[in-house]
């Protein structure tokens, strides 16, 4: 669990721009303020070093007049018994003038009688002689060495002190004592102690301020950040509906007037995009319709026209048998009336059929011209489809400079935090999340830009196909208009055959003059329906392809349908701002 909560503290630093500023600011001072407190110690120990070493010399000046003193005058210390000795008063009072001339704390002679301890003569003090006071550690070295011994600063009831110690010898040479001066060494302990509580306060003073300005600098450096952060965020969730706002005119303002702009140019962008994928939707819905249209109509005239070759069929196998016929009256002229009679009734017929064949080839023309002008509007749908995903291009080549333009902002913006330092670091951190944004946008306009190029090449491929319907449907029509004449003189000619039948049943004497004449024309009308019907047979063949041409620009027609609704649901995610709806 212990391991758990740390681990959140960690990555909780880690994530905080404005913490790891702040630590870095505390950290630089915690340097700072142990530098300084070093410092101050090593002053502070240099400074007392110097003031003992003042206090050394002092001694060492003022124990070699005491001692020149007492060599130069006849008394001896030593000799003392009493407070009315001679050598008491006279020592104690040059003792005093010492002390009071060289600023001395005390001066004083100590001497061990009877492995006792005692005051002889102590500067400042009437009731000297015979007080014990037992020697230090320093005092039996002077003894026990022979030398001047300075003693280390030491603290007892009378205050804080500095000694230096001389063997008091006796007449016969042997040391009974010492004679010592004491200097006040309470300024060196003073001057440590003020030392250590200015070193500290200052160091609080400083620990403190620079708190409060790594508080307010991480602050005013992240604030705006964290708020650039969050509309990044959105951005990169599809809301382009909120700007950001910071009044500054430094490196961050920049950077929030670059977003804006990339915002409200990503705005424009989607919204041309929604447009013409609107726009696109519905030319294709509506090209869509038309295409089944006419594949439905190819088919409807692929079947006419196989109708009609099956009539064209029967009117060539009646004429062959109305060539039999004539050939028959040629061998037979005794059963002439019957076969003429029985020639009306199929000149009847063929009559009839030749008019419904007539009517039927009129429907089919119509029909066809219907579709050319259907043709015609696919192919104007299918170039505005074509100039409608160069326009998306354009877009996205937009969209791809907006991108670098971002980048190569990110990198400038890298170079200037890698300047700064230090304090450059979340500035670094946020270019960097600048350039991943500008990396995922040159993504995703390159995946746009293969969605548009695959539109494209389909828009070719549905124009191609178009074209090719459109050239197929001239053709048919050309054929149909063919057909159409063909059948005129069809009816005309089955037409005069019935008159001439009519008029042959009345003047039947005449009918061996007009024999050759009969077979002639009944020849020529055999090979004129032979050819009508493989005329009909090859215009069927064409409707046929026809109908299978528009049904595949049907298939691509959907194909782009589908990428049209893939483009909406692809930008689908993006929330404009609402005052540009």
């Amino acid at each position: 669990m212990a391991k758990q909560v740390g681990t959140t503290i960690i990555n909780w630093f880690r994530g905080h721009i404005a913490v790891k500023m702040t630590l870095s600011i505390l950290l630089l001072l915690f340097f700072v303020c142990a530098a300084f407190s070093v410092s101050g110690y090593m002053t502070s120990r240099s400074l007392s070093t110097k003031l003992e070493d003042q206090f050394v010399l002092r001694l060492t000046t003022n124990i070699e007049n005491v001692s020149k003193y007492l060599s130069s005058i006849p008394e001896h210390a030593d000799e003392i018994t009493g407070k009315e000795h001679p050598a008491y008063i006279k020592i104690k009072q040059q003792f005093e003038q010492f002390k009071k001339q060289d600023t001395l704390e005390n001066v004083y002679v100590l001497k061990r009688v009877q492995d006792k301890d005692q005051i002889v003569i102590l500067t400042g003090v009437d009731d000297d002689l015979g007080t014990e006071y037992p020697f230090t550690a320093e005092m039996n070295s002077a003894i026990k060495e022979n030398k001047a011994t300075i003693s280390n600063i030491y603290k007892d009831e009378f205050g804080i002190h500095k000694s230096i110690f001389v063997p008091l010898k006796n007449s016969k040479g042997d040391n009974i004592g010492i004679v010592g001066i004491d200097l006040d060494a309470a300024v060196i302990t003073k001057t440590k102690q003020d030392l250590v509580w200015t070193t500290s306060v200052i160091t609080l003073i400083v620990v403190v301020i620079g708190s409060l300005i790594a508080y307010f600098i991480s602050q005013s450096v992240t604030r705006p950040v964290v708020q650039l952060m969050r509309l990044t965020e959105k951005v990169a969730a599809g809301d382009l509906s909120e700007q950001v706002v910071i009044g500054r005119v430094d490196e961050i303002g920049k950077l929030a007037n670059s977003f804006n702009e990339m915002r409200r140019s990503l705005d424009v962008i989607i919204r041309q995009i929604f447009s013409s994928s609107d726009l696109l939707t519905n030319t294709s819905a509506q090209l869509y319709q038309s295409a089944d249209e006419s594949s439905a109509s190819a088919g409807q005239v692929a079947v006419s026209m196989n109708s009609m070759n099956e009539g064209v069929a029967e009117v060539v196998s009646s004429i062959s048998d109305s060539t039999i016929s004539i050939v028959e009256i040629n061998s037979e002229l005794s059963e002439v009336t019957h076969e003429v009679k029985e020639m009306q009734e199929m000149a009847h017929q063929v009559s009839v059929h030749s008019a419904d064949g007539q009517q039927l080839v009129e429907k089919t023309l119509h029909q066809m011209n219907a579709i050319q002008k259907e043709m015609k509007h696919s192919q104007e749908a299918a170039q505005q489809l074509g100039n409608r995903s160069k326009e998306i291009g354009e877009i996205i080549h937009i969209i791809t400079e907006i991108a670098q333009q971002t980048n190569l902002l990110a990198l400038n913006a890298s170079i200037e935090a890698a300047r700064v330092g230090e304090q450059g670091k979340g500035f670094a951190v946020v270019a960097g999340e600048v350039k991943k944004l500008s990396e995922q946008s040159t993504n995703a306009a390159s995946s746009i830009t293969e969605l548009v190029s695959s539109t494209q090449k389909d828009s070719l491929l549905v124009m191609e196909s178009i074209l090719q319907g459109n050239q197929a449907v001239e053709q048919g029509q050309t054929w149909i208009n063919d057909t159409y004449e063909n059948f005129k003189v069809i009816f005309n000619g089955i037409s005069g055959f019935s008159d001439r039948t009519d008029h042959l049943l009345v003047t039947l004497e005449k009918a061996v003059k007009s024999f050759e004449v009969i077979s002639n024309a009944m020849q020529k009308i055999s090979g004129i329906t032979e050819e009508q019907s493989a005329g009909y047979e090859e215009v069927a063949a064409a409707a046929q392809e026809q109908s299978a041409s528009i049904q595949e620009i049907t298939s691509a027609i959907r194909q782009l349908s589908e990428m049209t609704v893939g483009l909406q649901n692809s930008v689908q995610n993006f929330r404009i701002t609402k005052t540009n709806l």
